[in-house]
């Protein structure tokens, strides 16, 4: 396969991130022979998408952003005509829970949300939450609005609610969702909002989770995918969050199921083996820096592209 994914980033964390990233799919192309083009290109502090990126983004299968707190990000989702953020905020199955809740209450939530409030871009989100739950056996939490949205909502709903899911949307008021994320975070699923309620509970949510260096924003349905991990308070860096980024480009942009399933096993592998960076480190655990994780990764991504090459 041959593919171009660029990557942008703002910070100086946003460029170790990108480097992860870069690093690791350099080590799956040599792994499972693919050719992959993947500029570098640092984006301006002022929100703006200029022509040379938008240039370099043109024929691109994905874009990694460095983090979920770039500036120009929104700007840059809605020139490539994305129609949906996807929050990603499951990680309790990969490593334990570090939820300020509590270690038994893990947050088991995905929050989506349509960019804006055209039908068109409802209903991409009505559908994805729907597919999702479909998939993943997971609920699906909705957040109507009122007014003039509301009809539109109700018929991007009826839409979606063809898709064969085993559960219908449940309703809920915007004000009790964070009390919801704080009470009963295990039984959340897919939350799906308009765009107004998506950004209030976003933020919200990823503070709630206690592991923000897990978990990421896709930004989907449009000329191409977008993806960030999410923006970290910690002075450390935390890959993990990049490399699942890693598994869904590999998985559900470039349909390749043999180099995801490879990517996943090289996730859970180095964090069942105990390895772990500063902000998820716990006891005795000494922790690592974001350059040894991934040539963890890149170790384990090596040794499952033998084995499953000879196993031809």
């Amino acid at each position: 396969m041959r593919g171009k994914i660029v990557l942008l980033y703002e910070s100086e964390r946003g460029k170790a991130l990108c480097d992860t990233a870069s690093f690791v799919l350099s080590q799956m192309a040599v792994t499972f022979g693919h050719t992959l083009s993947m500029p570098l290109r640092r984006c301006g502090r002022d929100g703006q998408v200029t022509d040379d990126v938008l240039a370099l983004c043109e024929d691109a299968a994905a874009v990694l952003a460095g983090e979920s707190g770039m500036r120009c990000l929104p700007a840059l989702a809605e020139e490539m005509g994305c129609q949906i953020r996807v929050r990603e905020l499951r990680y309790s199955h990969l490593i334990e829970n570090h939820a300020l809740m509590g270690p038994d209450k893990a947050l088991n939530a995905v929050l989506i949300q349509s960019v804006s409030s055209r039908d068109e871009d409802l209903i991409a989100a009505a559908r994805q939450a729907y597919a999702l739950s479909a998939r993943d056996s997971l609920p699906i939490i909705q957040v109507a609005p009122s007014g003039k949205l509301a009809e539109s909502w109700k018929k991007a709903l009826e839409r979606a609610d063809s898709v064969s899911a085993p559960f219908h949307a449940r309703e809920t008021a915007l004000q009790q969702m964070v009390p919801d994320f704080v009470y009963r975070p295990s039984r959340m699923g897919v939350i799906l909002c308009p765009p107004y309620a998506g950004n209030i509970l976003a933020e919200a949510a990823a503070a709630l989770c206690g592991g923000a260096g897990m978990c990421f924003d896709s930004y989907l349905c449009g000329d191409c995918d977008v993806y960030a991990p999410l923006h970290q308070e910690s002075d450390d860096v935390n890959p993990f969050g990049m490399l699942r980024v890693l598994h869904r480009l590999l998985r559900d942009t470039l349909r390749l199921e043999r180099e995801a399933a490879c990517m996943e096993a090289a996730i859970r592998n180095v964090l069942q083996a105990g390895w772990r960076t500063p902000d998820i480190a716990r006891g005795d655990v000494k922790p690592l820096i974001a350059e040894q994780i991934t040539d963890l990764i890149c170790q384990q991504i090596e040794v499952a592209g033998e084995w499953i090459n000879n196993g031809k």
